[in-house]
């Protein structure tokens, strides 16, 4: 099998032939609003929310820029609500579509990333839409399809967005730009609640943290490795504190110091965790299993945002989508509550998600015209003659030099025109590119191509050292390192993946990689430094992004 063309169907994707690879200022006081009184008694009945009761109007998704505003997004879509930093509302921001916001997160820039179950929006600071794309392979995600208080999330790593998917057990990667990186099926194949990007530190490497609340389960992945299949380096179990109920972790969030919280939606509590110390349960807050309306108490909290440690009055402070209660929470990181806001979904028209134009010259270009992909997934952008009347799809064979030229490229697929122009595609062994046949119109039968390479295989470190050159007062490091052929990945595939090449090299004090990088030549790298503290472990990265184990300097 040289390829095959995915199509959508229902609630998942299915595939045509193969199977697809698995900084404002603290308020002066607490803001609290007025909430109906109820009994204790009550309160440890409904703990937990009823699918089908009112608790389905309480926020499910929240996050938090650098001046404390906060953007809250609800089951029933439509826009975001946001509040200062004090509680105080502000006018509610619109986003794509009417489906559950079931994900948000802020970058560094204050623009607000949005993800709905189908689709991944970027807005920026006034709101407007920047761009929007889909989750790869196209999914089918209605608002009954996966329950949104308790799946999909969506987070931001450096250069990265993560995707949780609410309807399926994967958890994604894509670049900014929104191209497939990795797709990573989760133990047990039950979708994921809640995503957090742990930062390197203490000698670890960069880590997504993933929870999946059916399993009680914390998912601890080496974010430079994950691809797909990749594995995760922990697996922890959530604990049951107080005699509670079994577990059921959604949100997390993490920050700069590896200090890891969850949400425990059962048990109405949050969980202070080490991520240095072997994620180590060292403080809760909450009353383990009696959730309530108070300040400061839970029921059934979806999702948590935190703000950055960074040394303001509002450095770690937590807001809760306290999803039973209808409300958002701000917390310190201690024992006090900033205030509790009852919110509701705005009523405000959605944003139109209109596909990018598809418009411009005849052209076929695969993950926008990258050299090389880790994944067998990619995405193949068509635009077609305006008198045509569908496309055939073929895979370009590794023998295979010109469009037209299909050295083992298997059974052509015919598909008709899509509006937004995105095709799915999987990429097999041996593959170097995909080749589109126009058919129809005044250009029936012209054949366009466009090359990528398949790499999924990480490099390897074969020689490292270190030396001092008395001559010129610094250190010397030199790196060798391989690139190997790997197997695909896609099932029922034969032969090999391409080799991309060894890049670059990145060289630290600890195991993290933050301290600084090296270009690889013809498999070798060669750099100077006067600070042996930066010389104590490499990695090496190909051009397709993959990444090797850390390997330990040698001094001479």
């Amino acid at each position: 099998m040289a390829g095959a063309l995915l199509v959508t169907s229902g609630v998942a994707s299915t595939t045509v032939g193969a199977a697809v690879p698995a900084v404002a200022d603290d308020p002066p006081a607490a803001t609290v609003e007025p909430e109906s009184a109820e009994q204790e008694s009550a309160e440890q009945e409904s703990a937990e929310p009823d699918a089908a009761g009112p608790s389905t109007l309480g926020p499910i998704a929240v996050a938090v820029n650098s001046r404390g505003t906060s953007y809250v997004g609800f089951e029933h879509g439509r826009g975001v609500v946001r509040l200062g930093a004090d509680g105080t509302r502000r006018r509610a921001l619109p986003v794509p579509g009417g489906l559950p916001v079931t994900g948000l997160a802020v970058d560094g820039r204050d623009q607000l990333w949005v993800d709905d179950g189908e689709r991944v929006s970027l807005l920026d600071r006034r709101g407007r839409l920047v761009r929007t794309f889909a989750h790869r392979p196209v999914l089918s995600c209605p608002v009954d399809g996966g329950d949104a208080r308790r799946y999909g999330d969506l987070a931001l790593g450096p250069g990265a967005v993560y995707v949780a998917d609410r309807c399926r057990g994967t958890v994604a990667e894509y670049s900014r730009t929104g191209v497939l990186r990795a797709t990573v099926v989760l133990p047990g194949g039950t979708p994921a609640g809640g995503l957090a990007f742990l930062r390197a530190g203490q000698g670890r490497p960069d880590r997504l943290l993933v929870t999946v609340p059916d399993r009680a389960r914390l998912l601890v992945f080496d974010a430079a490795r994950l691809g797909d299949g990749a594995r995760p380096l922990q697996v922890r179990k959530v604990r049951r504190v107080g005699g509670g109920k079994r577990p059921r972790p959604s949100g997390v969030v993490a920050d700069r110091f590896g200090q890891v919280v969850v949400v425990d939606a059962a048990n109405q509590v949050l969980q202070f965790l080490d991520g240095d110390n072997e994620f180590s349960l060292y403080r809760t807050r909450g009353v383990p299993g009696r959730g309530g309306s108070g300040v400061g108490r839970l029921r059934g909290a979806a999702a948590l945002a935190q703000f950055a440690q960074d040394g303001s009055g509002l450095a770690g402070n937590l807001w809760i989508a306290d999803t039973g209660n209808r409300r958002v929470q701000r917390f310190d990181s201690g024992t006090y509550t900033w205030f509790a806001r009852t919110v509701r979904a705005p009523d405000v028209d959605p944003l139109a998600a209109e596909p990018e134009p598809c418009a411009g010259p005849v052209s076929v270009r695969v993950n926008a015209g990258e050299s090389w992909t880790r994944t067998p997934q990619v995405t193949v952008r068509v635009v077609a003659p305006a008198d045509a009347t569908g496309l055939t799809f073929a895979a370009l064979g590794g023998g295979s030099s010109e469009p037209g030229g299909t050295a083992e490229a298997g059974e052509p697929v015919s598909v008709g025109l899509r509006e937004d122009c995105d095709y799915d595609w999987l990429l097999a062994a041996g593959d170097r590119g995909v080749q589109v046949r126009i058919d129809g119109g005044a250009r029936d039968g012209e054949v366009l191509a466009d090359r990528i390479g398949l790499d999924t295989r990480a490099p390897r470190v074969k020689a490292v050292s270190a030396r001092w050159v008395r001559r010129e007062q610094r250190w010397e490091l030199r790196v060798r390192a391989v690139d190997r052929a790997g197997p695909a990945g896609t099932a029922g595939a034969a032969g090999r993946s391409g080799v991309s090449g060894p890049h670059t090299v990145l060289h630290a004090g600890r195991r993290n990689g933050s301290a600084g990088t090296l270009r690889v030549v013809d498999g070798r790298a060669v750099g100077y430094t006067r600070d042996d503290r930066l010389l104590d472990w490499v990695r090496v990265l190909d051009r397709a992004g993959n990444a090797s184990d850390w390997v330990r300097v040698k001094r001479r």
